[in-house]
């Protein structure tokens, strides 16, 4: 390890505010770089960045390091960027699987209306913010973070409350799907 990232580390291990701030000088454009690598996307790897350099500061993630300080940079953002692809493909496929339910404004059809209705109905039954989530998430198309910035939340809430809605919405539409399978059977 290089002596002057040992003595950064030992530093920040101890508290040391500054060689946060030095931390942060020295290796933001690198691991923007980083993080671009995997993501392709500037935005997202600037977002990556900030969001890491936060954790950092906030849970003190530096107590336990005992690798170079560029190794646990490098694999802590490289690991963070593919865990958000991992999550954004999983969201994805999700919403694949919803609009199998043919989440879609009502169309001229009675089954598409019928949908529909039932569609609003269930989210009405779910928590205000978790509605409101779901509502401009899939029917305004904002992502996290707009969703965040217009409710005054941080986009782990918009990701909990979205969770909680399509899971409830996702339960009430294949138990629905089942009773009209079996009705439709008899």
């Amino acid at each position: 390890m290089n002596t002057n990232d040992q003595l950064l580390l030992d530093r920040l291990q101890a508290g040391d505010d500054s060689a946060f701030t030095q931390l942060f000088s020295l290796y933001r454009r690198w691991l923007v770089y980083v993080a671009l690598n995997v993501l392709e996307d500037e935005t997202e790897a600037h977002d990556m960045v900030q969001d890491f350099f936060m954790d950092c500061w906030e849970r003190k993630l530096f107590s336990n390091v005992n690798v170079s300080l560029k190794s646990f940079l490098h694999c802590s953002i490289r690991n963070r960027c593919l865990n958000r692809l991992r999550d954004e493909a999983l969201r994805k496929k999700k919403l694949k699987q919803l609009s199998g339910f043919a989440i879609a404004a009502p169309g001229n059809t009675t089954e598409q209306r019928d949908l529909w209705d039932c569609v609003t109905n269930m989210i009405q039954r779910v928590a205000p913010m978790s509605a409101r989530v779901f509502w401009l998430t899939y029917e305004s198309g904002m992502n996290r973070k707009e969703v965040a910035l217009k409710l005054g939340i941080s986009p782990s809430t918009v990701k909990h409350q979205l969770a909680r809605a399509v899971r409830i919405l996702r339960g009430s539409l294949e138990l629905k799907a089942v009773l009209l399978n079996t009705t439709s059977l008899s």
